[in-house]
């Protein structure tokens, strides 16, 4: 799925005979929404299969550089200036290490299906474009048929969300047949549009980092100011396209309610009854899947319609839909969160390499300062990393939003951004200034507790507000 980028994943994909194998389990049935970006299912999967073992890896790799530089390898290292409680140290630091994370970061997370395919493990998944043979229209009838039968087999399911999901045929009958499994639970939700938004930040965090590295190099007074004003435009130039994208998200998010509210399954729209039956560039009759579908749908009757009941099947899953899965989806998918294990496999990466590459000073400082060192290192890679992702995704969603005109749209973008940098550097301040400029480590202890307690608020708030809003 995940080869030559994702190619099959693109909406212009040509298609083809099955490529499947026989399976007695299959890990991940993907259900997704042909007519979406090919490249946002590109990066959502990348997240979902590879973010964690790239975050591992690059960390390991990172801590390994880190501690050759120091001990290991002979080499230039340079002269940082640390501040701990009012007073200056003097340590040396290598340079490779945030680079060499940053490198594993890349290459893991772009190919480590490849490597564990080399290696026999890679996971098994369905993917209706890749599995069901879209040239041989017997094949494709028995596949559609037998779909529940894949489902049934199948570990989890996966739902790559866009704003038409629901719209379409396929995607709401891919459902009906885990709803039938009631099976909810081995369900992963992923808004195609929060991949861009997670990426975005996470390579926006690594270029502000390695700028910084640079600015605190013992390079002369002029690179110092560059690099430091680099760093600065760098991280407010990357909160905007994030902004952006999170607004149009948010929009689509506050259309969903209505749109399950109104879900109909005869409205849902189909490939080929769209085109007549007629394909647009081959001219060739398309038979009809609706039909197959529907059979399948007569064929499930009492999974949706219970024993003395009277009504017709389709009419009772609709009602499933609305008032069974609506909850369910309105609490994954609500405010559009951001799962807090998602952000430490991604955004906080780039912190946690550059903290591999203090520990030597650290342990150099030893003492008070090591540990003020370590407490500041541990808020930004599990405070400020991930509250960065859920601050931008709450304030593009909150208030007035406009599309209708360009300029407007344009002016929110921005000034939303200004609202989420000043947050953001509220946060960076609470972190920086009581390990820089206090004295005494309680006012850094203190200062970290109220971060820590605020994080975990604002991340169990959101779970709440989004159950709220599915009652």
């Amino acid at each position: 799925v995940l080869q030559h980028f994702g190619r099959q994943l693109q909406r212009n994909a040509p298609t083809s005979s099955s490529r499947g194998a026989q399976a007695e389990r299959i890990g991940t049935f993907i259900s997704h929404d042909w007519g979406s970006r090919g490249s946002l299912k590109f990066m959502s999967l990348l997240l979902i299969f590879n973010s964690r073992a790239a975050a591992v890896i690059a960390v390991i790799i990172s801590a390994v550089v880190a501690f050759m530089e120091a001990y290991v390898i002979p080499c230039k290292r340079s002269t940082h200036l640390i501040g701990v409680g009012g007073q200056v140290y003097v340590t040396q630091k290598g340079g490779l290490s945030t680079w060499s994370g940053l490198v594993a970061y890349l290459i893991i997370l772009c190919f480590w299906q490849r490597i564990l395919s080399l290696c026999g493990r890679s996971a098994s998944v369905f993917l209706d474009k890749l599995c069901i043979d879209q040239k041989n229209e017997e094949q494709k009838e028995r596949a559609i048929l037998g779909l529940a039968g894949f489902l049934d087999i199948s570990d989890r399911l996966v739902i790559l969300w866009s704003p038409s999901y629901f719209e379409r045929l396929w995607c709401t009958y891919e459902l009906a047949c885990w709803l039938r499994l009631s099976r909810m639970k081995d369900t992963t939700v992923m808004p195609i549009h929060l991949a861009p938004v997670i990426f975005a930040i996470t390579l926006v965090m690594w270029g502000a980092i390695l700028f910084f590295n640079f600015g605190g190099s013992d390079a002369d007074y002029l690179s110092r100011v560059a690099a430091a004003f680099a760093t600065v435009l760098t991280s407010a130039a990357g909160v905007i396209l994030p902004t952006h994208i999170s607004r149009h998200l948010a929009h689509s998010l506050k259309m969903l309610p209505q749109q399950l509210e109104s879900f109909s399954i005869r409205e849902a729209n189909c490939f080929c009854c769209s085109h007549d039956h007629v394909h647009p560039e081959t001219k060739k009759q398309l038979p009809c899947d609706r039909r197959l579908i529907y059979e399948m749908l007569l064929q499930w009757q009492q999974d949706f319609i219970g024993s003395g009941e009277s009504v017709a099947t389709f009419e009772a899953f609709d009602f499933r839909i609305r008032q069974k899965l609506k909850p369910w989806i309105l609490r994954n998918l609500g405010g559009a969160q951001a799962p807090f294990r998602l952000m430490l496999a991604t955004i906080s990466v780039p912190f946690l390499c550059a903290t591999m590459d203090f520990i030597p000073a650290m342990i150099q400082l030893g003492g008070v300062p090591a540990f003020r060192l370590g407490l500041d290192a541990a808020l930004q890679c599990f405070v400020l990393g991930p509250c960065m992702a859920k601050v931008i995704m709450e304030i593009s969603a909150a208030g007035v939003d406009c599309k209708d005109h360009v300029g407007c749209d344009l002016l929110l973008t921005l000034l939303k951004s200004t609202a989420t940098i000043l947050v953001l550097i509220v946060i960076w301040a609470s972190i920086y200034v009581p390990r820089t400029l206090l004295e005494h480590v309680g006012w850094q202890l203190a200062s970290g507790a109220v971060l820590v307690v605020s994080t975990i608020a604002i991340f169990c708030g959101c779970c709440r507000k989004a159950v709220r809003g599915s009652a």
